[in-house]
């Protein structure tokens, strides 16, 4: 089962601002992301990392396409 929140990614503190962080990858702020994956930059590595790991632990745990999972229309 996905996670339905990630927030296990690398964040850094915004220059200048009190209590802002973001993602140390992408740079979107963490309120922006909300704990999903998808609100991460398509090319962040953290969202690319974590979807390939998602994916190959779904593969490895059955013998469905991956595809059927996520629905035929979203490639890598």
């Amino acid at each position: 089962m996905e996670p339905k929140f990630w927030i296990d990614y690398p964040q850094e503190h915004i220059e200048g601002e009190m209590y802002k962080y973001r993602c140390s990858y992408c740079k979107i702020e963490t309120t922006a992301i909300n704990g999903l994956i998808e609100n991460h930059e398509e090319d962040c590595t953290f969202r690319i990392e974590q979807e390939k790991t998602y994916r190959q632990t779904i593969s490895q745990k059955s013998h469905i396409d991956v595809n059927q999972i996520r629905g035929a229309d979203e490639t890598d």
